[in-house]
């Protein structure tokens, strides 16, 4: 399935496997992938490459993927764009509920169903791109 719209999607993860199922994924559905390792990389990458949506894990290195949503969140630069955050302890409700008041669009649990993942990818993208009055 291709999508309507190609995006360009940062997936800010340390798990090369994971990055590697996320890109190919992405890849058959016709969107672009960047990708960073760790926190600071990740906030330098989305401030410089602007992308449509953001995946973003928790457990990072050099900074905490908490850290990194509050600072994409507060940046005026990056405060726009939608971020995912996909992660093992989205179960955790208190922990959910900490990522929504960050900004985050969206929490999915780890592992996270491809198909379900990027439809929501898709549609926070377009809603974010075409905003309703």
């Amino acid at each position: 399935m291709v999508a309507a719209r190609q995006l360009r999607i940062l997936v800010a993860e340390d798990d090369e496997e994971i990055v590697r199922l996320y890109r190919d994924y992405a890849l058959r559905r016709g969107h672009n992938v960047l990708h960073t390792h760790d926190g600071p990389e990740t906030l330098v990458m989305a401030a410089g490459e602007l992308p449509d949506v953001v995946i973003l894990d928790i457990g990072m290195p050099k900074l905490d993927g908490r850290d990194v949503l509050r600072q994409l969140k507060q940046s005026p630069k990056t405060a726009g764009i939608p971020i995912v955050v996909v992660s093992a302890r989205a179960g955790d409700q208190n922990m959910r509920d900490l990522l929504l008041e960050l900004g985050a669009a969206d929490v999915i649990e780890k592992p996270a169903d491809l198909a379900l993942t990027f439809s929501r990818l898709e549609r926070l993208a377009d809603r974010a791109a075409h905003p309703r009055p």
